[in-house]
């Protein structure tokens, strides 16, 4: 007797074999969703109980929305590139009430930021290893530090789909048409939300090599269509240019490297400050952290499994596209302002995510005990890092609910500005639908 099979070529018969446990795993699963979901929201519980326009959120995203429409403004490219993603949000917004805006928005970045975190606990992940290994991963993602910037805000939540798009490619294959769909519907956004299709594609290429299955290829796919849509966005839309130039040299790169990336991971915030005096002591410090974690993100990528090593990889390239073509200040050297505390966390976020990654794995794999009780300890001073800075600063707060109050106040055709942070400002007005 024949039966017919599923996304992953599994029969109905063996899908009702397996039940139970899926039922079992998919409830876990559902709790550890909600979990990551309060965790997320917890480091920083303002961003829905006072809800403001991050930056682009309301200056660029809702102000085309209301002014160009859709599908209008969902092909304006941004700073060199389309973003699909918060356009596609943003489409609804002129239907909502401007009081109401910033907290869909800020709900949907939260979101955003935790499916990687849920999707690494799922079992699609399951290649990755034991589920609570992955949930520990998933702790370190949602905990990590130095991301003030980067969290709870429309426009930085590309970051997030970013990583949501890597665990898509190196996971298993679909076993269900939903599962299918989220891993299409994934990839598609985050292949048309900002550069990161033209570094996940050579990740995707080398998976579908490895595994020489259909989705794998599939993927490759879906990331090439965005890849191959950069050239014409980037020429379409310039991105600032700094009359300082780069700045760039092997001191700078150390220091950014130990200070920026792999400090935070284990400190919580960039020390360098500490290390200005004598004048020999950074140079001692940031070379001598830069090579003992370039020594162990080699041992890793030698050791570790194929996810392992596409995530190293992936961090790699974002991390000199970065540096290759950073927008930092627009007068000074871009590597200068980089090195300095507050510079801007999304350029070190996916690095600072490698190292944990490592560190996880090097002390699964290291080829001793010693090495693998190191590597625990070291996983441990990142949990207590993530701790130490679990609560992020509120952000400033401008006022929103008093722009609203004045703003619906105005007659039809009036026009007002709103402040809101960092230190933006933009204008809207009124119309018959407000």
């Amino acid at each position: 007797m024949r039966h017919s099979a599923g996304v992953d070529g599994t029969t109905k018969q063996e899908s009702r074999d397996r039940d139970p446990v899926a039922r079992r795993l998919d409830m876990t699963t559902l709790l550890l969703a909600v979990g990551f979901i309060a965790a997320v929201v917890s480091r920083r519980p303002s961003t829905l109980a006072n809800a403001q326009f991050w930056a682009e959120d309301g200056a660029v995203f809702y102000v085309q929305a209301r002014e160009l429409g859709f599908p209008a403004a969902l092909g304006v490219p941004y700073a060199g590139y389309l973003l699909t993603m918060p356009r596609l949000v943003a489409s609804v917004s002129p239907f909502l009430p401007l009081a109401k805006v910033p907290l869909a928005f800020n709900l949907v970045a939260l979101l955003t930021q935790a499916l990687p975190a849920i999707y690494l606990a799922s079992a699609r992940m399951r290649w990755l290893g034991p589920r609570a290994v992955r949930v520990l991963l998933g702790v370190l993602y949602v905990g990590v530090p130095n991301v003030a910037t980067v969290h709870g805000n429309l426009c930085n939540a590309q970051w997030h789909l970013a990583i949501l798009c890597f665990l898509i490619v190196v996971a298993a294959p679909p076993t269900s048409v939903w599962a299918a769909v989220f891993d299409v519907t994934g990839l598609a956004l985050g292949a048309l939300t900002g550069p990161f299709a033209i570094f996940l594609l050579p990740i995707a290429v080398a998976v579908a090599w490895v595994r020489r299955d259909r989705w794998a290829m599939v993927r490759a796919g879906i990331l090439a269509v965005g890849a191959a849509a950069l050239p014409f966005t980037l020429a379409t839309s310039a991105r600032p240019r700094s009359i300082g130039g780069l700045g760039a040299s092997a001191a700078a790169f150390c220091r950014l490297f130990a200070f920026q990336v792999v400090g935070p991971a284990f400190r919580g915030i960039n020390t360098s400050v500490h290390y200005l005096h004598p004048p020999w002591k950074m140079p001692l410090v940031s070379y001598t952290v830069t090579g003992v974690a370039f020594a162990m993100l080699a041992y890793v990528f030698r050791r570790g499994g194929v996810e392992v090593r596409c995530f190293l990889a992936f961090a790699a390239l974002m991390l000199a596209a970065t540096l290759a073509n950073p927008v930092a200040s627009a007068v000074e050297p871009q590597w200068a302002v980089l090195q300095r505390p507050g510079s801007p966390p999304r350029y070190w976020f996916i690095p600072e995510l490698a190292i944990a990654a490592a560190v996880v794995s090097f002390a699964g794999t290291a080829s001793n005990v010693p090495l693998r009780l190191g590597g625990a300890a070291l996983v441990g001073v990142m949990l207590v890092a993530d701790l130490t800075y679990w609560r992020l600063p509120d952000l400033p707060n401008r006022g929103f609910a008093r722009y609203v109050a004045a703003f619906e106040a105005l007659p039809v055709g009036a026009r007002m500005g709103i402040a809101i942070p960092p230190n933006w400002t933009f204008e809207i007005t009124k119309t018959a639908r407000d």
